[in-house]
């Protein structure tokens, strides 16, 4: 199970990178604005904030074992 976790996480880390740097960051949109904030801002926060998530969540499911110290 944790290498089905493992493996969907993966997947949506690169799904974030790849889909903001083709879509997101092409072009310096400045709408639509949020609390006066321009989009590529927000919205780099935003996916920076997921990538983050799913890191931490990578590093809970991981599914390989470290060997044990003797």
């Amino acid at each position: 199970m944790k290498y089905k976790i493992w493996k969907a996480i993966i997947f949506a880390v690169l799904a974030l990178v790849i889909g903001s740097y083709l879509l997101v960051f092409k072009e310096n949109k400045l709408t639509p604005e949020l609390w006066n904030i321009p989009f590529i801002f927000w919205s780099g926060f935003l996916i920076t904030v997921l990538v983050v998530a799913l890191t931490f969540l990578g590093s809970v499911f991981f599914p390989f074992d470290e060997p044990k110290k003797q």
